[in-house]
């Protein structure tokens, strides 16, 4: 798709700094005043913005709702293309004439209309991931208490973040019942032995692309595809970098479990170590191996993208 008229919007907690290559403005980052802007908008027009930390989520709201293209690109891509062109100062002014620079450039897609059922497991998924966080850090500050009246205070934010896990457990097990897409693609992922349910929710939540990808695209959208280091007749390691952490996480924690016990993938994780490779290594290769065979699995059903 052409984009017309790309339009870089660089995205703060109360204000946006836009540029469509003819005038800078500053719009208030508040629902009418985003509106207001969006219709006066010529058409085609498609905003070019980046993640900043959920402040843009009000941002892509109000251009769906008013019929404006929006793209969310990659940040870090963005500021290297700055770089290359020379431009190493970094201002909100800046940042979103270079936005719409780069939307004229490489023209990248606009966001396909999200699926409400999956907005809201991501956000069960996410609140979940930061609860269970504050509750391993209490009990690990637990070990070096040692005031009886500060231990006694500890057990009981545990109990209160045990609590509210619990709570999100039942609220989340309710939302997946009740979407049959994507209880359907939980208990897919969870056939497969390493997988268990807050990996396979995670996959649910945080990888909907998986199943309608190529087996090098889903390992580098995850960060588990090497990366070549080489130039000339220098050849460096290879390394895995970048991609969705969640995700890595979640399928490296897999691993661990399908290296001991799946059937297939032990095998595979054995003959590695045998040939003298790390062992984290070797779990990054079943954990690669792990998504690409759970990317084939979920493509049967899996819609055109």
């Amino acid at each position: 798709m052409s984009v017309t008229q790309p339009v870089g919007v660089d995205v703060a907690k109360d204000t946006l700094h836009t540029d469509d290559g003819h005038r800078h403005r500053v719009v208030p980052n508040q629902p009418a005043a985003l509106r207001r802007w969006l219709r006066n908008l010529p058409p085609g027009t498609q905003l070019i913005c980046e993640p900043s930390g959920g402040y843009e989520r009000r941002l892509l709201a109000c251009a769906r709702q008013t019929g404006v293209s929006a793209c969310l690109v990659n940040a870090r891509q963005v500021r290297a293309f700055a770089r290359g062109l020379g431009r190493l100062e970094k201002t909100d002014r800046l940042d979103a004439a270079m936005l719409r620079h780069y939307g004229a450039c490489v023209q990248p897609r606009p966001l396909p209309p999200p699926d409400p059922a999956l907005l809201r497991l991501q956000q069960l998924v996410r609140t979940r991931a930061h609860y269970a966080g504050q509750l391993q850090r209490e009990r690990n500050r637990r070990e070096l208490l040692e005031d009886p009246l500060l231990d006694r205070l500890n057990r009981q934010q545990c109990a209160h973040w045990e609590q509210v896990l619990a709570q999100l457990d039942a609220e989340v097990l309710a939302h997946v019942e009740a979407h049959p897409l994507l209880r359907d693609r939980m208990q897919t992922l969870c056939l497969v032995c390493g997988v268990g349910a807050q990996t396979a929710l995670t996959l649910v939540a945080e990888f909907p692309e998986l199943g309608r990808l190529n087996a090098r695209a889903a390992a580098k959208l995850a960060g588990l595809a090497p990366l070549a280091q080489e130039s000339g007749q220098w050849q460096g390691s290879r390394h895995i970098a970048h991609g969705r952490a969640n995700v890595r996480r979640a399928l490296f924690q897999a691993a661990l479990v399908a290296a001991r016990h799946n059937e297939h993938l032990r095998p595979f994780y054995l003959r590695l170590r045998s040939n003298a490779k790390p062992p984290k290594l070797a779990l990054i290769a079943v954990a690669r191996k792990l998504l690409i065979f759970l990317n084939r699995l979920l493509k049967v059903d899996s819609p055109p993208p």
